[in-house]
């Protein structure tokens, strides 16, 4: 793989552009062409895809008894449990994550997903389920709509299809609530692709993230270690986040077999 390095290199530029912020847009520039050639799509993968989910649940997915179930409609549907708070109140949450039994480090994913108004939930990838916020990668799914309808705000970077908490969307990716929509996530190396009904909505290289709780344009993140450094490969999950979201016609592209 060229580097980024490589690519300014052979232009010549490096020996004329010595402001700082002159080769940081050289380096992205670089960074958006290795992109579109290392994230551009191959027919030839369509017949290794594998379904994970096509209306009944199998051994491939891993979660606690009763916490996600198939409906009659063959979707993926998170449940709710009663809870009782310290002051007596009762109140309503999930009951967790469902998570793919195998890893994966270099796959793309499909699925379609529906979401109930101002529902949070997220797609989690390269993961470790014991510790999804601190030990994985997370793409929000928000119902913005319902959030603000509630009186909610909206940070840019926990959007609807944000790198979450590292990096907003780079078009308004914004669905409606009780809709059926198509979302397609590629991960190959540190390069990481987000299309959302067929359109490309985010893409990131993990390996900016060289700092602990800082993102590479130099706004705070939550997290304590420099995502740069976390594993290449993990479980795949999705959120419930406390209201109801659903997914079908789930599939994957084990990259690294290909």
């Amino acid at each position: 793989m060229m580097s980024q390095l490589n690519i300014i290199g052979r232009c010549g530029l490096h020996s004329i552009c010595k402001s700082p912020s002159v080769l940081s847009l050289l380096c992205l520039l670089g960074s958006a062409i290795m992109h579109e050639k290392l994230l551009a799509d191959d027919p030839d993968l369509v017949s290794e895809k594998s379904v994970l989910f096509d209306g009944q649940l199998t051994g491939e997915w891993e979660c606690r008894e009763g916490a996600w179930v198939a409906d009659s409609d063959g979707s993926l549907t998170c449940q709710m449990e009663e809870v009782t708070q310290k002051n007596g109140e009762k109140r309503k949450r999930g009951m967790g994550y469902i998570w793919t039994q195998s890893e994966y480090s270099d796959f793309v994913l499909e699925f379609e997903y529906k979401l109930s108004h101002a529902a949070n939930s997220g797609v989690f990838f390269r993961t470790d389920p014991g510790n999804p916020v601190q030990g994985g990668f997370e793409i929000q799914l928000l119902d913005e709509i319902g959030v603000r309808e509630s009186g909610g705000t909206l940070a840019a970077k926990k959007r609807h299809v944000a790198f979450y908490d590292c990096q907003a969307p780079s078009k308004q990716g914004v669905v409606h609530h009780g809709q059926w929509n198509q979302l397609r996530l590629t991960c190959r190396g540190s390069l990481i692709r987000v299309e959302l009904n067929g359109e490309m909505v985010n893409q990131f290289d993990l390996g900016q993230w060289q700092e602990p709780g800082k993102n590479p344009d130099g706004t705070e993140n939550k997290f304590k270690d420099a995502l740069a450094k976390r594993p290449a490969s993990g479980r795949i999950g999705f959120q419930n986040h406390g209201k109801p979201v659903w997914f079908r016609k789930i599939s994957v592209i084990d990259l690294s077999q290909s």
